[in-house]
């Protein structure tokens, strides 16, 4: 039988029990954000706002998230998913901003381009899929400029805000297409917006391993990777919902036509089944859907850009690099002193003398200096890893003693 003293909780299984409660945060976090993008990928579409379905599914989004937020508070010194001293850190905190605010943007406006090619310029899919190359290209091109120049100057706030200053007006210019854009607008527009995003997408990632301790920087990189996939996914919902309210008001206007079956037709299909005198409506409430409800949301978020990329600290990749390369010469120099310190004994006449346990533990230091020396010598030369996966891997013996 056990005595009742044994049957008491102790210190440590409380602290194994909120260990084992480490998931509740997960638990609360996903059911929250599943409701949320159910809301707004159903909403308009299939059930109108002030449906029973989208109501509970926003009030649930609600109660969850407040629970997860609650559970981060009472866990902060514990086990938070999201630690308070990494999530308020200032590169972080701003830079996940700008993560959203680039992942909303970015998002949006490349799936709502090519359908605008579709139904506006009545090209295929394959044509407007090409089309888009001069957004995708300026996208690379503003990173590798903008990550060489950080590298030669060191500092990555500048170009965050030149890039979200670029993103902004790339994205308020597109918001101005129309029936009758030219090619020469409608590519340098996105190479515009393309330029914007480059020079921003990358960088908070780049802040994260300046700003943060080495043991903080996966949570901050997850933190960044969160905001940025969480926006495109809202703000893609957020455009589908505008784009079907205005382009169903501008069909009502037009009048003689379904909405519901113009909806269904599809970009590519807009106007065949619409008679030839009203197409020029048609194309003009796609037109408006898009610009002045989709695009111009896409605006809105890019300009929030701005200050989330102007509230970044301004810390040189410099700085970190020379204190990483310092780190390493001391090592070096450590372990160069403890060679020099360690005594220069005769293995002949060490042996002859001492007992037989001082001679066990002399032959272990001096295998151990052996080690140490073959380890400083491969990592130098940068054949460390090469020589231990030969020295793991049986198939590679013959070639490792072949080598030496």
């Amino acid at each position: 039988m056990l005595k009742l003293d044994e049957q008491k909780p102790k210190l440590g299984d409380w602290k194994d029990t909120i260990k084992n409660l480490d998931p509740l945060g997960t638990a609360l976090f996903l059911p929250a954000i599943t409701c949320l993008l159910l809301a707004l990928e159903w909403g308009a579409a299939e059930y109108s706002w002030s449906s029973p379905p989208l109501i509970a599914l926003l009030a649930v989004f609600a109660v969850l998230l407040v629970a997860f937020i609650t559970w981060q508070y009472i866990t902060r010194h514990t086990t938070a998913t999201v630690p308070a001293r990494i999530l308020f850190q200032q590169s972080v905190a701003f830079g996940g901003a700008s993560q959203f605010c680039v992942g909303s943007a970015m998002l949006t406006v490349s799936i709502y381009i090519p359908l605008w090619f579709q139904a506006i310029k009545e090209v295929s899919a394959m044509q407007s899929g090409i089309n888009t190359i001069p957004l995708v290209l300026s996208v690379v091109v503003g990173s590798i400029l903008s990550g060489g120049l950080t590298q030669r100057l060191g500092y990555y706030t500048p170009f965050m805000i030149i890039g979200s200053s670029l993103m902004a007006v790339g994205t308020g210019l597109i918001t101005t297409w129309n029936v009758h854009t030219s090619i020469s607008m409608w590519i340098g527009y996105q190479a515009i917006l393309g330029l914007g995003v480059g020079c921003t997408m990358q960088h908070p990632n780049l802040a994260v391993q300046i700003v943060l301790p080495k043991q903080d920087v996966p949570t901050g990189t997850a933190i960044l990777s969160l905001c940025q996939t969480l926006g495109g996914a809202i703000f893609t919902a957020v455009g589908q919902n505008l784009y079907i309210d205005k382009f169903t008001a501008g069909l009502e206007l037009v009048g003689g036509l379904d909405p519901k079956q113009i909806l269904g037709g599809g970009a590519t299909d807009l106007t065949k089944a619409v008679p030839t005198a009203l197409r020029p409506g048609v194309l003009k409430a796609y037109n408006n859907s898009i610009t002045k409800g989709t695009f111009f949301a896409a605006l809105i978020i890019a300009c929030l850009a701005i200050p989330a990329a102007l509230g970044m600290e301004w810390r040189s990749v410099k700085d970190k690099n020379s204190l990483t390369q310092a780190a390493a010469q001391d090592e070096e120099k450590t372990c160069s002193a403890d060679e020099e310190l360690a005594p220069k004994v005769n293995h002949d006449q060490t042996e002859q003398s001492l007992p037989a346990s001082n001679t066990a533990q002399h032959e272990v230091s001096a295998s151990g200096s052996v080690w140490k020396r073959l380890y400083l010598w491969y990592r130098s030369s940068g054949q460390l890893v090469s020589y231990l996966t030969a020295k793991a891997n049986p198939d590679l013996h013959d070639e490792l003693k072949n080598g030496r």
